[in-house]
């Protein structure tokens, strides 16, 4: 590994960046918290009043994808890449369906989508150090994957391999990914493209790092057994620790929460009664659990962390509430580094 680590962490509407120095307090680690590539990559798409060519490569989709499909709908033509058009869906065929044309390729485009905004890593770093250079640094980047197997359901095709990972490793630092997946297109996408710039780096899931994160802020504070609830902008994942391992985990959509399902979904964890059937049948991801825990703390993280308002206590690690996937980050570099 590099001695220096570039640390991004990709959600659906924002990118948070953190560059440590281990030699200071993290206090004063640049930071940056930053709209999402497929955030702005969405206000693009809808200033076009024209056909549209798109290339570039697996990215997380969500704004990008619904603009480009809205596009089409106000009778617009959108060509794009076999290897861009697994941002709208794993499967091609359901891509032509919304009305997408497909090609193997093209020459020029209009738009290019892409999770990593590599150029813009230089800048950042230029800012902090005339003298620092990307290829010096482990790129360590935190996003979510559904993953794809054909026939089968996406939400069960992400949570088996949530269990798979608990099931080798239970210590969530060490979860970090170096290798093609050959079913999860946006890891191995973020993969390639490091490895064709010729930068170190690997990948982690962003719920991951999120209990990684907090595994690290916990362990400062001595705190061995808690929960943390991560409610992002599109999932929300309950996790159990104790002792620097999950002990259990749920992952749900955001949307079909509130605060007292939540309060009961997680009692439901610590006592380890919770199923995956009860989860993935009311819409959510799943919910595995090896052992029950005795909180001491239920913290909070995420960008819409309000939903909780009242109810367990809200975390800052690296001193910022929205930087727990970062930490973890930074959690699993030094896990890799020693």
């Amino acid at each position: 590994m590099a001695n220096g680590l570039f640390a991004v962490d990709i959600g659906k509407g924002t990118q948070d960046v953190v560059v440590p120095d281990f030699s200071s307090p993290e206090e004063n680690w640049p930071k940056l918290i930053l709209p999402s590539p497929t955030e702005k990559l969405a206000r693009k798409v809808k200033q076009f009043q024209k056909d549209l060519k798109v290339d570039g490569y697996v990215m997380g989709g969500g704004p990008v994808k619904k603009a480009l499909i809205e596009h089409i709908k106000k009778g617009f033509r959108v060509v794009i890449t076999e290897r861009a058009a697994k941002t709208i869906r794993d499967d091609l065929e359901e891509v032509r369906r919304l009305g997408f044309e497909v090609v193997d390729s093209l020459d020029e485009c209009d738009l290019f989508l892409t999770d990593l905004e590599i150029n813009n890593y230089q800048k950042i770093l230029w800012l902090m150090n005339d003298g620092w250079e990307l290829p010096s640094f482990t790129v360590a980047v935190a996003c979510q994957d559904h993953g794809f197997v054909k026939g089968q359901r996406d939400r069960i095709t992400r949570f088996n391999f949530l269990r798979g990972l608990l099931e080798r490793e239970r210590r969530p630092q060490r979860m970090v990914i170096t290798e093609k997946t050959g079913f999860f297109s946006r890891f191995d996408s973020i993969l390639d493209q490091l490895e064709k710039a010729a930068l170190d780096g690997f990948v982690m899931d962003s719920k991951i790092a999120a209990v990684a994160g907090m595994v690290g802020y916990a362990g400062k504070m001595g705190v061995k057994e808690f929960v943390v609830l991560d409610v992002g902008n599109g999932h929300t994942l309950g996790a159990s620790v104790k002792n620097g391992e999950i002990a259990g985990l749920f992952e749900h959509h955001t949307k079909m929460l509130n605060r007292e399902k939540v309060k009961a979904l997680v009692e439901r964890l610590v006592s380890a009664e919770i199923t995956f059937e009860e989860v993935f049948e009311d819409g959510g991801h799943g919910a595995v659990v090896f052992e029950k825990i005795d909180p001491e703390k239920v913290f909070v993280v995420g960008p819409n962390r309000e939903l909780l308002s009242g109810y367990g206590e809200e975390a800052y690690p690296l001193g910022d509430a929205m930087l727990y996937g970062c930490a973890g980050l930074v959690e699993a570099f030094k896990g890799l580094s020693s």
